[in-house]
């Protein structure tokens, strides 16, 4: 996904056999549970409540689906909630529908997704037991054992049936990412997808959240899920209802989490929500900081990693930038610290290559080191012709033609704007003339598309897979010039398994293609009282929550 400013679906019929199946397979369990308990009504002289109680246990071990009761609390613990996060009202707590940022967030807690991407960019099996590649096939198998919140099994159709609903629901925000997949279909505890492009790391982008397919549920109320903690409602019918989430006892993982309950309430805005945080009265914020916020922060924070590449896209169709010496002599007279420091307020990690400096898989290879090199830059300057420098510090050719480029910036972006400013002063340096054009996101998205600029500046959401091909493959829409060959090989090589990923880093510093600048970063606020908090990622804003401990007082 690209910032400016700021598979087949399943066939009706094998949907129609899989849910006859299942409901065959209730049927039987029911007469089998009637005849269980006929017999069991004749042993023994046990009270009406414990017979009640071994009876709700069988039928559970017999079917698994047990109707819970324990989402139930007592009103006096309404206003008695462990932790108090932020919601928004009248969204859904759907993951495929919901639309705010907040009730996103709040999601993670309610499902566990199939993989998870972790603050180290790699992949962790939550779901997923086990996941094998096969040239375009994508085997998972699902870990056995695991029930939803409302104690029914967690299923390989429960997995294909959430594929469909992220990959289809309109407006899902796994729609991008999982637009590859051809098929996907399930057999035993194993579901298969196919895939329309072969890629070894395709298999990350599976990172989207399971819920319980049920046919019957009512669909004014969010799916079940496996997480943490499932939703739940409050009314003794003369206030208005509490909702608050509580600890799911079903959840997979033995180390559960220490807090109870998070009491959910609704915030006008970021900047509320962290005041509250400030004064105590909230616990928990993750914000990926598109829009600037929050700022001057006076409560507890860490910052966190986001896979957002901010770079200058090059015309190398303009015959002075198709000139490789001028790109190197531009990307190593920007000191990307600097840029992440000024411009992002710290809030962004320098670029060391083209893939973020927190990957260690590439950032052995990567090695550029954040700093500028600026006698390196004037010396290829020099060696391409541009000797001499005129009274304003601007470099011309022999025949008096001075270095000078147009970058196009989106100008309701704040922080683009700061970092094309200071990108144009490092450039200056070395005697590079930058005019920075601002633009509306439209017009940099058409202008861009249209291949009319010299450079622009934008942001790039890099998906799971760790895919930037579309910044340097022709014809994708944010790259302007002849072919890349060697980048563009050594990429498709590594992504066929055919190839490594150094081959690659070692042909885009030979050509760069696009300039790499810094990885934006989002942050997590949180309220003195909560300890323990850790490391998370964007894809796991609770990132080990069952260390995070609330003090009391």
């Amino acid at each position: 996904m690209l910032w400016f400013s700021s598979g087949g679906r399943q066939p009706a019929g094998n949907r129609k056999q899989v849910g006859c199946f299942f409901w065959d397979i209730r049927r039987l369990a029911i007469c089998c549970l009637a005849v269980w308990l006929l017999l069991w009504t004749g042993v023994g002289c046990r009270s009406e409540e414990d017979n009640a109680q071994d009876r709700e246990e069988l039928r559970s071990q017999l079917y698994h689906l047990s109707l819970d009761t324990d989402n139930e609390l007592e009103l006096s613990r309404s206003d008695k909630t462990d932790m108090v996060m932020a919601y928004t009202a009248d969204d859904t707590f759907n993951p495929y529908t919901c639309r705010s940022t907040l009730t996103r967030n709040l999601c993670h807690l309610l499902y566990d997704n199939l993989i998870d991407i972790n603050p180290q960019f790699e992949p962790e099996y939550i779901v997923a037991k086990n996941i094998t590649v096969d040239h375009t096939i994508i085997h998972v198998q699902v870990r056995s054992g695991l029930v939803f919140s409302n104690g029914a099994p967690l299923t390989a159709e429960d997995v294909s049936y959430s594929y469909y609903m992220a990959a289809k629901t309109k407006g899902s925000l796994y729609q991008e990412q999982l637009k590859d997949v051809i098929s996907c279909s399930f057999s035993g505890m194993t579901v298969t997808f196919v895939m329309q492009n072969e890629n070894i790391n395709a298999y990350r982008l599976l990172d989207f959240p399971i819920v319980h397919f049920d046919p019957s549920a009512n669909k004014d109320f969010p799916p079940i899920g496996s997480g943490r903690y499932k939703f739940a409602t409050l009314s003794d019918g003369i206030t208005p209802n509490t909702s608050l989430l509580i600890k799911n006892q079903k959840w997979y993982n033995p180390d559960k989490v220490q807090i109870e309950t998070i009491g959910l309430k609704e915030m006008p805005s970021v900047e509320s929500i962290v005041h509250s945080i400030e004064i105590g009265t909230f616990s928990y914020l993750y914000s990926d900081l598109r829009d600037g916020e929050p700022k001057n922060v006076n409560a507890n924070y860490t910052k966190v990693d986001l896979n957002n590449l901010v770079y200058v896209g090059v015309n190398t169709n303009h015959e002075v930038l198709a000139d490789e010496n001028i790109r190197r002599a531009m990307y190593d007279a920007i000191s990307t610290d600097r840029v992440a420091s000024s411009a992002f307020s710290g809030m962004a990690l320098g670029a060391t290559g083209p893939f973020t400096p927190n990957w260690s898989e590439a950032a052995a290879f990567q090695t550029r080191n954040g700093r500028a090199y600026t006698s390196h830059a004037e010396d290829l300057l020099r060696e391409s012709g541009y000797v001499t420098v005129d009274a304003e510090g601007v470099r011309r050719d022999q025949g008096g033609v001075p270095l000078s480029f147009r970058m196009l910036v989106g100008r309701g972006n704040a922080a683009h704007m700061a970092a094309a400013e200071s990108i144009q002063s490092q450039l200056a340096e070395v005697g590079i003339q930058i005019e920075i054009v601002p633009l509306s996101m439209q017009g940099l998205i058409q202008r861009v598309a249209e291949g009319k600029y010299h450079l622009y500046l934008a942001e790039y959401s890099i998906l799971g897979d760790m895919d930037i091909s579309k910044l340097f493959t022709p014809g994708e829409g944010l790259y302007n010039g002849p072919r890349p060959y060697d980048s563009v090989r050594t990429f498709q090589n590594y992504r066929l398994g055919q190839g490594t990923l150094e081959d690659f880093i070692t042909a885009f510093d030979g050509e760069l293609p696009f300039l790499p600048v810094c990885y934006r970063m989002g942050v997590v606020v949180y309220s003195r009282a909560l300890e323990g908090v850790g490391t998370v990622s964007e894809d796991q804003p609770f990132y080990r929550m069952q260390e995070w401990r609330m003090r009391d007082g």
